[in-house]
């Protein structure tokens, strides 16, 4: 089953919610398709971001069947991180490359 981008947007929001759980109040990600995620102010720190990116791998292995690893060398253009739109389009492209 070939993800949509919908759903992978919202396994993107859930994942931003989990890590909310951990933030303090005022350092929240919010949910949209504009929002930082590691670059500039405002974005997770590396910490923040690792436990994201685990979240999403963990929640497309489950929806879909495959092990996806979204920090290697080859996985990622330079702003493909930038921000919940961008990271969206490329965890897209990603997963429809892969045979699922």
């Amino acid at each position: 089953m070939k993800p949509t981008k919908e759903e992978l947007i919202d396994i993107i929001y859930q994942s931003l919610d989990e890590v909310n759980e951990q933030l303090p109040n005022g350092q929240q990600i919010q949910k949209s398709l504009d929002t930082t995620l590691i670059k500039g102010g405002g974005g997770l720190d590396s910490l923040g971001f690792v436990n994201f990116i685990a979240l999403v791998e963990e929640k497309c292995a489950h929806k879909y069947g495959v092990a996806l690893s979204l920090t290697g060398s080859s996985s990622h253009e330079d702003d493909s991180f930038e921000d919940v739109g961008k990271f969206a389009d490329s965890l897209f492209q990603r997963l429809n490359k892969t045979s699922l």
